[in-house]
């Protein structure tokens, strides 16, 4: 294991704000933190759906500190926190159908919305 240095976790910062921003992700408070989690954790995300706030975490030390890596977890963690409104309507043993609808429908504009942000030139992405 390495230990994760202040400028990768800086890294990890801009990263998920990178990725917040390409999925159209707005509404949430951000938090980010580095500190000891599952041994086998790369990162992970801890989300206050009622407050909406999103912490995202880097542990201490990780196996691959890699720019590619560090950027893969941001994306991972992201991604969770996207799909946070239709996981917590999963769970929600009265959901509605039409909740259920809404919910998969933010999901897949939001999707496209980043799609769409990729697709383009890279000086318009910026």
């Amino acid at each position: 294991m390495k230990t994760v240095s202040e400028a990768t976790f800086k890294f990890y910062c801009r990263k998920v704000r990178y990725w917040l921003k390409q999925f159209g992700e707005i509404g949430w408070t951000v938090y980010f933190s580095q500190e000891a989690i599952g041994e086998y954790a790369a990162a992970e995300v801890r989300v206050e759906a009622h407050a909406r706030g999103l912490t995202f975490v880097l542990p201490l030390s990780m196996e691959d500190t890699s720019r590619r890596s560090v950027d893969h977890s941001a994306i991972h963690e992201v991604t969770h926190a996207v799909v946070t409104p239709l996981e917590t309507l999963a769970k929600n043993r009265y959901a509605t159908e039409e909740q259920i609808d809404d919910a998969v429908e933010e999901l897949v504009c939001k999707i496209t919305y980043l799609i769409s942000n990729l697709s383009k030139p890279t000086k318009q992405r910026e």
